[in-house]
């Protein structure tokens, strides 16, 4: 039986994570309503695998970043009228 520290983080869980952080920078620039929300799901995911609290921030950030890209492109639309 092997034990595993309590607080050792998968593979699998930082690699959601990282993608996480891909997809909220993406978010910002292209097709917020999209990639942002899915960022989030993989960083709560990666959260609750054990990747904390990196999978927290990723999955806050991530809200934050669509909602920062819905705003940028709104001002971008709107100054192009």
């Amino acid at each position: 039986m092997s034990q595993t520290a309590p607080h050792s983080t998968s593979s699998a869980a930082r690699t959601m994570s990282i993608i996480g952080i891909v997809l909220g920078v993406l978010a910002v620039f292209v097709l917020p309503i999209i990639l942002g929300p899915i960022g989030a799901v993989l960083g709560f995911v990666a959260n609750s695998k054990g990747d904390r609290p990196l999978g927290m921030y990723v999955g806050i950030g991530c809200i934050v970043a669509t909602v920062l890209g819905m705003v940028l492109g709104a001002v971008v639309y709107s100054s192009m009228n």
